[in-house]
Protein backbone atom coordinates (compact mmCIF):
# COMPACT_ATOMS: atom_id res chain seq x y z
CA UNK A 1 0.00 0.00 0.00
CA UNK A 2 1.52 3.11 -1.04
CA UNK A 3 1.83 6.13 1.58
CA UNK A 4 -1.14 9.04 1.30
CA UNK A 5 1.27 12.36 1.52
CA UNK A 6 0.27 13.19 4.55
CA UNK A 7 1.30 10.09 5.98
CA UNK A 8 5.10 10.92 4.78
CA UNK A 9 6.37 13.02 7.71
CA UNK A 10 5.20 10.31 10.23
CA UNK A 11 7.56 7.61 8.12
CA UNK A 12 10.37 9.52 8.01
CA UNK A 13 10.47 13.49 9.54
CA UNK A 14 13.39 14.53 8.37
CA UNK A 15 13.76 12.35 5.46
CA UNK A 16 14.56 15.10 2.70
CA UNK A 17 16.85 16.86 4.95
CA UNK A 18 19.02 13.33 5.57
CA UNK A 19 18.89 12.91 1.39
CA UNK A 20 20.23 16.89 0.85
CA UNK A 21 23.21 16.31 3.16
CA UNK A 22 23.94 12.92 2.08
CA UNK A 23 24.34 14.07 -1.56
CA UNK A 24 26.29 17.00 -0.20
CA UNK A 25 28.54 14.65 1.48
CA UNK A 26 28.80 12.54 -1.84
CA UNK A 27 29.58 15.60 -3.34
CA UNK A 28 32.45 16.15 -0.99
CA UNK A 29 33.50 12.51 -0.85
CA UNK A 30 34.08 11.81 -4.84
CA UNK A 31 36.90 13.55 -5.13
CA UNK A 32 38.71 11.74 -2.61
CA UNK A 33 37.46 8.39 -3.43
CA UNK A 34 38.14 8.80 -7.30
CA UNK A 35 41.12 7.86 -7.35
CA UNK A 36 41.35 4.28 -7.16
CA UNK A 37 38.94 1.62 -8.16
CA UNK A 38 38.33 0.57 -4.08
CA UNK A 39 37.33 4.11 -3.92
CA UNK A 40 35.05 4.39 -7.05
CA UNK A 41 33.21 1.30 -5.70
CA UNK A 42 32.73 3.12 -2.36
CA UNK A 43 31.42 6.15 -3.81
CA UNK A 44 29.28 3.45 -5.61
CA UNK A 45 28.13 2.26 -2.51
CA UNK A 46 27.24 5.46 -0.87
CA UNK A 47 25.78 6.62 -3.86
CA UNK A 48 23.18 3.84 -3.83
CA UNK A 49 22.27 4.22 -0.22
CA UNK A 50 21.29 7.31 -1.26
CA UNK A 51 19.29 6.62 -3.82
CA UNK A 52 17.33 4.36 -1.45
CA UNK A 53 17.10 6.91 1.30
CA UNK A 54 15.31 8.92 -1.33
CA UNK A 55 12.97 5.99 -2.35
CA UNK A 56 12.43 5.69 1.46
CA UNK A 57 11.72 9.51 1.96
CA UNK A 58 8.84 9.66 -0.29
CA UNK A 59 7.25 6.74 -0.06
CA UNK A 60 7.38 3.38 0.94
CA UNK A 61 5.63 -0.06 -0.40
CA UNK A 62 7.28 -2.94 -1.72
CA UNK A 63 6.77 -1.87 -5.80
CA UNK A 64 8.79 1.38 -5.27
CA UNK A 65 11.62 -1.22 -3.55
CA UNK A 66 11.42 -4.02 -6.15
CA UNK A 67 11.90 -0.79 -8.87
CA UNK A 68 15.05 0.87 -6.21
CA UNK A 69 16.52 -3.10 -6.33
CA UNK A 70 16.03 -3.42 -10.44
CA UNK A 71 17.91 -0.32 -11.20
CA UNK A 72 19.98 -0.04 -8.05
CA UNK A 73 21.85 -3.14 -8.31
CA UNK A 74 23.88 -3.36 -11.82
CA UNK A 75 24.81 0.45 -11.11
CA UNK A 76 27.63 -1.37 -8.49
CA UNK A 77 27.46 -4.69 -10.06
CA UNK A 78 28.55 -3.30 -13.47
CA UNK A 79 30.96 -0.53 -11.31
CA UNK A 80 32.64 -3.17 -9.89
CA UNK A 81 33.03 -5.27 -13.14
CA UNK A 82 34.06 -2.25 -15.26
CA UNK A 83 36.89 -2.04 -12.62
CA UNK A 84 37.74 -5.38 -12.18
CA UNK A 85 38.16 -6.46 -15.79
CA UNK A 86 39.51 -2.84 -17.04
CA UNK A 87 35.91 -3.20 -19.67
CA UNK A 88 34.42 0.48 -20.91
CA UNK A 89 31.03 -1.24 -21.57
CA UNK A 90 30.36 -2.30 -18.17
CA UNK A 91 31.46 1.22 -16.93
CA UNK A 92 28.73 2.59 -19.61
CA UNK A 93 25.84 0.07 -18.58
CA UNK A 94 26.89 1.54 -14.88
CA UNK A 95 25.88 5.16 -16.04
CA UNK A 96 22.84 3.89 -17.63
CA UNK A 97 21.21 2.24 -14.75
CA UNK A 98 22.55 5.16 -12.47
CA UNK A 99 20.64 8.01 -14.85
CA UNK A 100 17.68 5.93 -14.98
CA UNK A 101 18.00 5.39 -11.03
CA UNK A 102 18.45 9.14 -10.91
CA UNK A 103 15.48 10.11 -13.22
CA UNK A 104 13.18 7.48 -11.83
CA UNK A 105 13.70 8.95 -8.20
CA UNK A 106 13.77 12.70 -9.66
CA UNK A 107 10.07 11.65 -10.92
CA UNK A 108 9.20 10.71 -7.07
CA UNK A 109 10.90 13.95 -5.35
CA UNK A 110 9.49 16.57 -8.00
CA UNK A 111 6.05 14.76 -7.44
CA UNK A 112 6.39 15.09 -3.34
CA UNK A 113 7.96 18.64 -3.44
CA UNK A 114 5.11 20.17 -6.08
CA UNK A 115 1.90 18.33 -4.19
CA UNK A 116 -0.21 21.38 -3.53
CA UNK A 117 0.06 21.32 0.26
CA UNK A 118 1.75 23.28 2.44
CA UNK A 119 4.96 23.69 2.29
CA UNK A 120 7.67 22.94 5.18
CA UNK A 121 11.08 22.15 5.57
CA UNK A 122 11.30 18.97 4.82
CA UNK A 123 9.65 20.04 1.27
CA UNK A 124 12.50 22.32 0.98
CA UNK A 125 15.32 20.05 1.56
CA UNK A 126 13.71 17.28 -0.92
CA UNK A 127 13.66 20.94 -3.56
CA UNK A 128 17.36 21.20 -2.68
CA UNK A 129 17.72 17.66 -3.34
CA UNK A 130 16.19 17.60 -6.52
CA UNK A 131 18.84 20.16 -7.70
CA UNK A 132 21.79 18.31 -6.66
CA UNK A 133 20.50 14.94 -8.17
CA UNK A 134 19.66 16.70 -11.49
CA UNK A 135 23.40 17.65 -11.33
CA UNK A 136 24.23 13.94 -10.94
CA UNK A 137 22.17 12.62 -13.42
CA UNK A 138 23.45 14.88 -15.76
CA UNK A 139 27.14 13.61 -15.18
CA UNK A 140 25.74 9.99 -15.97
CA UNK A 141 24.10 10.92 -19.20
CA UNK A 142 27.50 12.84 -20.23
CA UNK A 143 29.75 9.56 -19.62
CA UNK A 144 27.46 7.65 -22.19
CA UNK A 145 27.30 10.31 -24.19
CA UNK A 146 31.44 10.12 -23.97
CA UNK A 147 31.13 6.10 -24.33
CA UNK A 148 29.04 6.66 -27.90
CA UNK A 149 30.82 9.52 -29.16
CA UNK A 150 34.72 9.47 -28.53
CA UNK A 151 35.62 13.05 -27.93
CA UNK A 152 33.01 14.63 -26.95
CA UNK A 153 34.22 17.42 -24.47
CA UNK A 154 37.31 18.75 -24.88
CA UNK A 155 39.78 19.61 -24.14
CA UNK A 156 41.82 18.13 -27.22
CA UNK A 157 39.20 15.57 -27.01
CA UNK A 158 40.34 13.94 -23.86
CA UNK A 159 38.09 11.48 -22.58
CA UNK A 160 36.65 12.48 -18.77
CA UNK A 161 36.72 10.76 -16.04
CA UNK A 162 34.22 10.35 -13.30
CA UNK A 163 35.32 12.99 -11.14
CA UNK A 164 35.40 15.70 -14.56
CA UNK A 165 31.69 14.63 -15.71
CA UNK A 166 30.50 15.42 -12.56
CA UNK A 167 32.63 18.80 -12.49
CA UNK A 168 31.21 19.41 -16.24
CA UNK A 169 27.40 18.61 -15.12
CA UNK A 170 27.29 21.31 -12.14
CA UNK A 171 29.38 23.53 -14.16
CA UNK A 172 26.48 22.96 -16.67
CA UNK A 173 23.45 23.18 -14.36
CA UNK A 174 24.75 26.71 -12.58
CA UNK A 175 25.27 27.89 -15.69
CA UNK A 176 28.21 29.85 -14.39
CA UNK A 177 30.10 29.55 -17.81
CA UNK A 178 32.06 26.93 -19.66
CA UNK A 179 35.84 27.07 -18.19
CA UNK A 180 38.48 23.92 -18.78
CA UNK A 181 35.91 21.17 -20.04
CA UNK A 182 33.74 22.37 -23.53
CA UNK A 183 31.19 20.22 -25.30
CA UNK A 184 32.55 20.12 -29.05
CA UNK A 185 30.14 16.61 -30.59
CA UNK A 186 26.78 18.32 -31.30
CA UNK A 187 24.91 15.44 -29.18
CA UNK A 188 26.49 16.88 -26.30
CA UNK A 189 26.05 20.57 -27.43
CA UNK A 190 22.38 19.44 -27.19
CA UNK A 191 22.43 17.54 -23.81
CA UNK A 192 24.58 20.81 -22.39
CA UNK A 193 21.52 22.70 -23.97
CA UNK A 194 18.37 20.76 -21.99
CA UNK A 195 20.45 20.70 -18.66
CA UNK A 196 21.09 24.63 -18.51
CA UNK A 197 17.04 24.96 -19.63
CA UNK A 198 15.81 22.67 -16.65
CA UNK A 199 17.65 23.76 -14.42
CA UNK A 200 16.67 27.74 -15.01
CA UNK A 201 13.35 26.48 -15.41
CA UNK A 202 13.23 24.58 -12.10
CA UNK A 203 14.79 27.60 -9.97
CA UNK A 204 11.92 29.73 -11.46
CA UNK A 205 9.28 26.81 -11.15
CA UNK A 206 10.21 26.65 -7.34
CA UNK A 207 10.28 30.36 -6.81
CA UNK A 208 6.83 30.54 -8.34
CA UNK A 209 5.27 27.43 -6.44
CA UNK A 210 7.01 29.39 -2.90
CA UNK A 211 5.26 33.01 -4.18
CA UNK A 212 2.05 31.26 -5.20
CA UNK A 213 2.07 29.57 -1.07
CA UNK A 214 3.01 32.51 0.16
CA UNK A 215 0.43 34.60 -1.90
CA UNK A 216 -1.95 32.11 -0.44
CA UNK A 217 -1.49 32.25 2.77
CA UNK A 218 -1.75 36.06 3.22
CA UNK A 219 -4.99 36.00 1.12
CA UNK A 220 -6.50 33.67 3.72
CA UNK A 221 -5.45 35.71 6.26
Amino acid sequence: MTLAPSQFTKVLPHGCAYLFFALLLLLVSVPLLSGSGAGRIVANVINLVILFAAVAAVGRNRRLYIVAALLGLPVAGFQVAGIVWAEPRYLMLSWAFGAAFYFWTLALLLRYVLLPEVMNANKLYGAGAIYLMLGVTWAYFYGIIQYFYPGSFAPAGAPLNQLDLLYFSFTVLTTVGFGDIVPVHPVARGLTTLEQVIGVLYVAILIARLSSMYSTDEGGK
